[in-house]
């Protein structure tokens, strides 16, 4: 069971609009960490200061995204993640 909720779009504080716009904009979707990050907006300045460099290819240039994409996945299965 989640400690924090996970905000959506309908119930997002005016601030949280604002970052899940953008989010949306450059990422295509608003991933959950940063809907949980949004409670704090120093960290979801960190998290998506993190996530878009790691997978927007046109920004980095070094791995195309679908690899990018597979070892998220294949980190997350050696982690037993469930999610």
């Amino acid at each position: 069971m989640a400690f924090l909720k996970i905000p959506g779009d309908a119930d997002a504080s005016p601030e949280q609009a604002v970052l899940f716009k953008h989010t949306t904009k450059l990422l295509g979707r608003v991933a959950n960490a940063i809907r949980v990050a949004s409670h704090s907006p120093k960290i979801a300045q960190a998290v998506v200061g993190f996530l878009v460099p790691t997978l927007r290819e046109e920004i980095t240039n070094n791995l195309p995204v679908r690899t990018k994409v597979l070892v998220i996945l294949k980190t997350s299965t050696l982690n037993a993640c469930r999610y």
